[in-house]
């Protein structure tokens, strides 16, 4: 985990927070990080990046999404894991959705990787 903090300060520090995050970025980002290690979950990120078209903007919905089908295909993910999911959409309901910066972008990766291994399922 110490080279993916190293990786984490590397976006923090060259990336102007108003850099527009496309999807193939953090899909690979979060790879790089280690928020996604699941070889298995890893493989259907990659495939996801091959056919969205590289300059699709990143979503905090999208993320959302693909943060929700990754838990969903989890090997370990439990009743809990989707309730939690389920909860995080409800209070989505009626928000609007935005454009992922690498100023919004960075602070979630930040507290996916602080996170305790007991609030999000291991490797996931």
């Amino acid at each position: 985990m110490q080279e993916a903090n190293k990786y984490f300060t590397v976006l923090q520090v060259a990336v102007p927070p108003d850099t527009p995050v496309t999807a193939a970025s953090e899909i690979k980002i979060l790879e790089i990080l280690g928020i996604v290690s699941n070889p298995e979950l890893v493989n259907s990120m990659q495939l996801a990046m091959a056919v969205i078209p590289p300059s699709t903007p990143a979503t905090l919905f999208g993320l959302i999404a693909l943060l929700g089908n990754l838990i969903k295909m989890h090997p370990k993910a439990t009743k809990a894991h989707q309730d939690a999911l389920a909860a995080t959409l409800k209070n989505l309901t009626g928000a609007t959705d935005a454009p992922l910066t690498f100023g919004t972008f960075l602070p979630i990766c930040d507290a996916l990787m602080k996170a305790p291994p007991h609030k999000i399922a291991k490797g996931a």
